[in-house]
């Protein structure tokens, strides 16, 4: 007796008693409420020892736990995703933030050494936040060179690197 992995319908009286108590025990899990969870588990063992008793099989109390951990999933997941997503925007706008102080501290002409230690980072990581800052920079600037060469119709011209003067080339 294989249960499908729908949800909605009703189960036996055993096996409903472990989907429930999967579905709590997975729910005390993503809590992390470890107290919780090994009280869970226990009943869970007791419950699985009375669908034996009443001559279940165990495919059957496994397809049980696996239905009340679908419904929890079901009903937690969407919640769960847009926390993720919040904490995600979170995230990235803090380490805009954090890049922008570390330029402004670099502009400033504070050492690589005072800005990492301000910031609890490596001074690599400081290196990396103002290559990435110059390399975005230098970019916008070709562009921004290559679409007015363009627009004037004439042919893309190499653009010098910094500081060449381009005589006797």
């Amino acid at each position: 007796m294989t249960l499908d992995h729908k949800t909605e319908f009703e189960l036996e009286p055993e096996l409903e008693s472990i989907a429930t108590l999967a579905a709590e025990r997975l729910r005390a899990t993503t809590e992390d409420d470890s107290q919780r969870d090994v009280e869970l588990q226990r009943e869970i063992g007791e419950a699985v020892g009375r669908a034996i008793a009443a001559g279940v099989s165990l495919s059957a109390i496994a397809d049980a736990e696996r239905i009340g951990q679908t419904r929890v999933r079901e009903e937690l997941g969407r919640d769960v995703l847009r926390g993720v997503e919040r904490a995600a925007r979170r995230r990235r706008d803090a380490e805009h933030e954090c890049d922008q102080a570390v330029r402004r501290a670099a502009r400033l002409g504070l050492a690589h050494r005072d800005i990492a230690a301000a910031g609890q980072m490596a001074r690599g990581t400081i290196r990396a936040v103002l290559t990435r800052t110059q390399v975005a920079v230098g970019v916008r600037e070709l562009s921004t060179v290559g679409d007015a060469v363009m627009t004037a119709g004439a042919e893309p011209q190499p653009v010098a690197p910094p500081g060449a003067s381009g005589v006797g080339a």
